[in-house]
């Protein structure tokens, strides 16, 4: 077993004195064994740490994602669906205006602001699709 929790060092030290501090072999291989225990122990109670962490993690997660309401993300998609509408619509509403006798000069979009931010959602998003694929 790996010895994650750094104290495997020490118990090699710890069961060379015990051979030292006990010539009886059967005393020994005991302390041995509850040193190899007292090991194990630690080193569980490290994973068991880890562990509850990451469920603690999924918890915050899930109370999070059930929440009504727009997330993060989902507003700065609708802020790319609704910059890239308008950009898209300013000729030919400007045009209807016109027509309609109004003439109307709308501000004009920095789409590429918009495309960055779309990049970066998609992603985002595809390394959430490919990561639950890996589970």
């Amino acid at each position: 077993m790996a010895d994650i929790t750094g104290i495997g060092s020490i118990a090699d030290l710890i069961g060379g004195v015990i051979d030292k501090i006990f010539p009886d072999k059967t005393k020994a291989a005991e302390a041995k064994a509850a040193l190899a225990q007292a090991q194990l122990e630690g080193s569980l109670k490290s994973i068991d740490d880890q562990f509850q962490i990451q469920i603690e993690q999924i918890k915050a997660n899930a109370a999070e994602e059930s929440k009504p309401g727009l997330s993060f993300r989902d507003g700065a998609g609708w802020v790319c669906v609704i910059g890239f509408a308008i950009a898209e619509l300013k000729s030919p509403v400007e045009w209807a205006c016109t027509l309609a006798g109004h003439q109307v000069t709308l501000p004009s979009v920095d789409t590429s602001t918009l495309t960055t931010m779309l990049f970066a959602l998609l992603g985002i998003g595809g390394m959430h699709v490919y990561e639950a694929t890996q589970k």
